[in-house]
């Protein structure tokens, strides 16, 4: 199947009778209205900044496969090097933007960080779209085995979905069932680092991208 090169917004989320949750992050709330602002202002996160310069595309993909380069690093051929992996490297905030606009789910005023999150039945096939690789995220060797990012498990999905809202008095208690649940993802996270002050007060800061997922293999 051909990767489709533009890439695909995340799913708008979806309503019951009882709950209104957010499909991306789990943030789940009592009525339609809070859910709509909660995507209003997510939609705002996506707004590029006063001052934040565009990058050439070819820039922008050219980074897109390093994040390949660099994720495929992680899936190795062993089981003890399964489980959590973290990636992190500098990164222009210009660039960080170039690749995850539209994507941004969480943005923090205070210290300029931003976070996306990637999670579900279909959030591999999301992020195939965004890096324009369908093996970004799967890593094949002999005898039949593959190492792979895992974003979406079943039962953890049924367990979560199944879980009360309500705490012992009958109150509704909000959750965020990525956290709560510890559901698989993949989340990117961009953000300032500055280095402590040398015997001169100099310093230094730069922008780094992080990835964190767990890694799995059959």
């Amino acid at each position: 199947n051909q990767i489709n090169p533009i890439p695909t917004p995340p799913p708008s989320p979806t309503t019951s009778s009882t709950l209104h949750e957010c499909t991306v992050c789990k943030a789940s709330y009592r009525s339609k209205s809070g859910l709509t602002r909660h995507k209003t202002i997510v939609q705002k996160y996506n707004t590029r900044r006063e001052g934040l310069y565009t990058l050439p595309l070819e820039a922008i993909n050219e980074f897109k496969a390093q994040l390949v380069h660099v994720i495929q690093g992680k899936l190795k051929d062993h089981f003890s090097k399964s489980g959590r992996q973290t990636i992190s490297l500098p990164c222009l905030e210009s660039l960080f933007f170039g690749v995850f606009e539209g994507y941004i789910h969480y943005y923090n005023y205070r210290t300029g960080s931003y976070k996306c999150f990637f999670q579900g039945p279909d959030a591999y096939t999301q992020v195939a779209n965004l890096f324009n690789n369908p093996n970004w995220g799967r890593k094949f060797f002999n005898n039949n085995q593959q190492t792979f990012v895992v974003l979406f498990d079943a039962q953890a999905e049924a367990d979560a979905n199944q879980e009360s809202l309500s705490d012992q008095h009958g109150n509704r208690v909000p959750k965020n069932r990525l956290k709560r649940f510890n559901l698989p993802k993949l989340t990117v996270e961009w953000k300032y680092k500055k280095s402590k002050e040398d015997a001169k007060n100099n310093r230094t800061s730069a922008g780094y991208i992080n990835l964190k997922f767990c890694a799995q293999q059959i």
